[in-house]
């Protein structure tokens, strides 16, 4: 009777770490989502910027 009881408690104990550990994947999984979103978004920007500087601003024709 006591052993039945040691592996619920060994169960449980199991169960809530699984848990745990499946929580805190899920988190740093979202963490790095968004690092790579704030990198893709700031590599975009810096393309943008040098697409806007190879191409010239001053479009007027001179009189």
């Amino acid at each position: 009777m006591m052993s039945v009881d040691l592996m619920g408690v060994l169960a449980g104990v199991v169960c809530f770490l699984v848990l745990v550990v499946t929580f805190k994947h899920i988190d740093l999984q979202i963490r790095i989502n968004n690092i790579l979103d704030v990198q893709l978004t700031a590599n975009k920007e810096k393309e943008q910027d040098e697409k806007k500087e190879e191409t010239p601003t001053d479009n007027r024709i001179p009189h």
